[in-house]
């Protein structure tokens, strides 16, 4: 069932800048953690004793995937998070009336955020699966 108001989105249009400011920075930290999960994963699969038991088609796809995730996915939302981050202190700088652009940005990227767990969720999903049955 879907909400017909979203209570993230309209924390957004009454928060401070200083909150969007700390959700920003623990974006930030959200995506070192998660590439830091991708390069494990990476590892794990390409070890040669569990590479033994899978398909090499398969084990060929999820290895891309991780790789596109890593070093695409990623690195783009880092960079514009970081180009948000610069963003935000300009507006603390000036003191500009531009908020309503940065917090429409910030939402953006609360739904990319969210979107990305999601996709780096079904991949481990998937990941453990297939570690499971190599037990």
């Amino acid at each position: 069932m879907e909400l017909l108001t979203n209570p993230k989105a309209d924390y957004l249009l009454s928060a401070s800048l200083e909150s969007l400011h700390a959700e920003s920075k623990t974006w930030l930290s959200e995506i070192d953690f998660w590439k830091d999960e991708m390069a494990f994963f990476y590892k794990l699969l390409t070890k040669k004793k569990l590479s033994v038991h899978f398909s090499s088609d398969k084990l060929a796809a999820i290895e891309k995937e991780i790789v596109r995730i890593s070093n695409v996915e990623l690195e783009k939302l880092k960079t514009e998070v970081r180009e948000h981050e610069i963003m935000l202190a300009g507006l603390f700088k000036a003191k500009s009336l531009k908020e309503e652009g940065y917090r429409e940005a910030h939402s953006k990227f609360l739904k990319r955020m969210q979107e990305t767990l999601q996709v780096i969720r079904e991949l481990k999903k998937e990941i453990f699966a297939f570690v499971e049955k190599s037990n």
